[in-house]
C-alpha cells in the first residue's frame, strides 16, 4: 500500500511578512470510509454480518462518548487510547482559578507502541 502525497505551498505564520516560498508534502486522494465500510471488512474477517458489525459499532461509539463524559480514559489495547484534555486560559493564584478559565475540551487520540510501529514502513509516491 502506498501513500499519494503532493507539494502544497504553505507560508508559515511567523513568516508572513517575508516572501518564502516553501513547499510541504501532503497526502493526497484520500479515500473515506464510513462506519458500514468498515464493518463490511470486519465481517469479512468474521462470522458476523455487517449489520451485526455496524450495530456493534454504533453502541461503540457512544460509549466511546458515554466514558469520556464520565472522566475515563479509553484504552483500547493495540488501537491506542482516547482520553479529554482542557483548553484554558492561566490566573494569578490557584484562587483565582474556576470555571471561568476552561475555554473548550478537545479529545486526544494516542496510538499505541504496536499502531505507531504498523505505521512506521509506509511507501509514499509524489503526484505531480
Amino acid at each position: 500500500m502506498t501513500i499519494q502525497y503532493r507539494a502544497v505551498k504553505i507560508v508559515p505564520p511567523s513568516k508572513k511578512e517575508e516572501e518564502v516560498n516553501c513547499y510541504y508534502p501532503r497526502v493526497t486522494k484520500r479515500i473515506k470510509k464510513d462506519i458500514r465500510d468498515i464493518a463490511e471488512q470486519i465481517s469479512l474477517f468474521s462470522t458476523h454480518s455487517s449489520a451485526d458489525v455496524v450495530g456493534v459499532l454504533e453502541a461503540f461509539v457512544i460509549l466511546i462518548s458515554q466514558n469520556l463524559k464520565s472522566n475515563c480514559s479509553i484504552e483500547l489495547g493495540d488501537l491506542g487510547t482516547f482520553s479529554l484534555h482542557i483548553q484554558s486560559e492561566g490566573a494569578e493564584t490557584p484562587e483565582k482559578l474556576g470555571r471561568h478559565n476552561i475555554k473548550g475540551v478537545r479529545m486526544a487520540f494516542r496510538p499505541s507502541v504496536r499502531m505507531k510501529k504498523e505505521l512506521q514502513n509506509l511507501h509514499f509516491t509524489k503526484i505531480e
